[in-house]
């Protein structure tokens, strides 16, 4: 179990008030904590027609998130609705939004149920061409999802400015990730002007993406179920952190990007455009940089998430060559 001060308490009977409200007066049966997730507090919800949906909290109104967490519910529900319209991408589809805050004072919504397992708890079991199977599907599923574009760059919150160049957007986003860490005494191996000086300077390079495209930029094996029996992809979870930008921000332009069968499944190879390599070292340092940071506001209880991200830091630092 992931605990994180992020994540607001449910209470049966809150529960059952919130089935009560989604479901037009429905009983509630049973309710489950998803244990998994890092960030917002994850139910499983079944009432007594058997019905059941996947309810989600955002955080209470009294913790502090990162900047670019402010109003990311919304941002997912909207992406999720988004690529449902627009792609034959397996995701769930949003059962009712509240954003009332009459139950808890957190907005919330609910979602269907997606069959499947975790890709993280099953991977380790599967042969090389069983994995490679699954994430030459991921990579169809993916192209489909960057190849939604819209006008203007950033992130995909409602509230969130929309920039006209990529560099104004992503220079936005690392300000306000260093800013969040200077107001929570985060302590960086290099000083946070340094990085956005570097950032500054590789303006021409982020301006080379000249088309804002839909990045989900969480696709781990954590959000990509699987059916452990046919090895198909049953569903891709977690939009909340979607922006509008390059999709070479996207995990698997650090590990899959290699291998040619993705390639072939994605339909284009991405990483081998001029540049491509340095802006993903860039997207890697604002990365590491918000999961640094990131534990000074959850309240983890260990040390793994900050000693993982440090130690990827330093080495993007030094490929970077801001670090000896």
């Amino acid at each position: 179990m992931v605990k994180s001060i992020s994540k607001t308490p449910i209470t049966r009977e809150v529960a059952a008030q919130i089935a009560g409200d989604a479901f037009c007066g429905a009983a509630l049966l049973d309710v489950a904590e998803c244990t998994e997730g890092w960030f917002n507090a994850v139910h499983l919800v079944t009432v007594a027609d058997g019905r059941q949906a996947i309810l989600k909290v955002a955080p209470p109104p009294d913790v502090t998130v990162l900047r670019y967490e402010r109003d990311i519910m919304a941002a997912e529900v909207e992406v999720m609705r988004l690529v449902s319209d627009h792609t034959d991408v397996p995701i769930a589809r949003v059962l009712w939004h509240d954003t009332s805050c009459t139950r808890v004072p957190s907005e919330l919504f609910l979602m269907e149920v997606l069959p499947g397992q975790l890709l993280s708890g099953v991977r380790a079991g599967l042969s090389t061409e069983q994995q490679q199977g699954i994430d030459t599907q991921v990579a169809s599923m993916l192209r489909q999802i960057n190849a939604l574009t819209r006008v203007g760059f950033g992130l995909a919150a409602p509230s969130a400015p929309v920039f006209d160049r990529w560099s104004a957007a992503f220079m936005h986003m690392v300000d306000d990730v260093l800013t969040d860490g200077e107001a929570a005494g985060v302590t960086l191996p290099v000083p946070p002007e340094l990085i956005r000086a570097v950032v500054s300077d590789a303006a021409d390079l982020l301006d080379e993406v000249t088309q804002a495209q839909l990045v989900h930029w969480d696709l781990w094996d954590g959000n990509v179920l699987v059916d452990p029996g046919s090895l198909q992809v049953t569903g891709l979870i977690d939009f909340e952190r979607a922006l509008w930008g390059d999709p070479v921000m996207e995990l698997q332009f650090r590990s899959a990007a290699a291998d040619p069968a993705f390639g072939d499944a994605y339909g284009s190879r991405p990483m081998d455009a001029p540049g491509a390599h340095r802006r993903r070292l860039l997207y890697d340092l604002y990365l590491f940089v918000v999961m640094s940071v990131e534990v000074a506001y959850r309240h983890y209880p260990t040390d793994d998430m900050e000693r993982y991200a440090r130690h990827h830091l330093d080495r993007t630092l030094r490929a970077l060559d801001l670090l000896p």
